[in-house]
């Protein structure tokens, strides 16, 4: 009975130091997008430089839509950012979410300035989705 107890204890120890091994979880300030009636709920988001933001984009609209910026230096360290068509653009920082569902990314941005933010699906930016994203 006692080997049962070392060996459960040892293979404890070594799942322990195996989750502890993986990546590293990044502190991040978690903000929220809402998407819905084709218009994001946020017009303005403001984020500091160099500092992780965990992003998290609420479609609660009956269609897909994306939250996208272009010619923006970003650092992604998590979330994804690319995903459906977006009609030949490749964003800098890009993260979508079908109809009724959740995208999120963390990234950092390096430079500070004013960004636009849209919806790459034809038509959206369009009809509104738009906003800024403004780096301290």
């Amino acid at each position: 009975m006692k080997r049962w107890g070392v060996a459960a204890l040892a293979a404890g120890v070594l799942l322990a130091a195996v989750g502890c091994s993986s990546a590293k979880q990044v502190d991040a300030v978690v903000m929220e997008v809402t998407a819905a009636d084709m218009a994001f709920g946020s017009k303005e988001i403001t984020v500091e430089k160099g500092k992780p933001v965990k992003l998290v984009f609420k479609n609660e609209d009956i269609q897909l839509h994306d939250l996208s910026v272009d010619k923006i230096d970003v650092k992604v360290q998590g979330g994804h950012n690319d995903g459906h068509d977006m009609g030949g653009k490749k964003p800098d920082l890009h993260l979508s979410a079908d109809a009724g569902k959740n995208g999120e990314i963390i990234f950092t941005a390096t430079e500070p300035g004013t960004y636009t933010f849209y919806c790459t699906v034809p038509g959206h930016k369009d009809a509104g989705m738009i906003g800024s994203l403004i780096v301290k």
